[in-house]
């Protein structure tokens, strides 16, 4: 049984693709991993896109492309869930958003610290890995 999920409108898809360009401008330098789920009755959906990224070239993984944009068009018509974006490198980043009724909700620094160290479905809380810094997301 698969999973059921808003079907985003052309609008929808639109709007996905502009939060998509934010994204990329916002992460900057470096190498990067976004990873966006979406819940839907049955489930949960998740897609990850990797990229390298300096001031001269995006360097997609091309194959990753077209199934994380029509997850991200769901998250935009309005299935809860979230997105990570990590950084890759001498100093590991991570910052994250949640989805709210179609809304892309900054998370701060604090915010996604908890969402690591705490493991829903066990309640436990763990040590965060050494090495990397948790960022306040910005407003896509």
């Amino acid at each position: 049984m698969g999973i059921l999920l808003p079907i985003p409108t052309d609008e929808e898809r639109e709007r996905a693709a502009d939060v998509f360009s934010s994204l990329l401008e916002k992460s900057g330098n470096g190498i990067h991993t976004i990873t966006v789920h979406a819940e839907g009755m049955g489930g949960k959906a998740v897609e990850q896109f990797h990229f390298a990224q300096d001031s001269d070239a995006l360097i997609p993984c091309e194959g990753m492309i077209a199934p994380f944009a029509r997850l991200l068009a769901v998250a935009v018509a309005g299935a809860n869930g979230g997105m990570i974006l990590r950084t890759w490198g001498y100093q590991d980043a991570v910052r994250a958003w949640a989805f709210r009724g179609g809304d892309f909700v900054p998370l701060t620094k604090e915010e996604v610290m908890h969402s690591f160290r705490y493991n829903a479905e066990s309640g436990e809380v763990s040590e965060l890995p050494e090495g990397t810094e948790y960022l306040d997301a910005p407003a896509l």
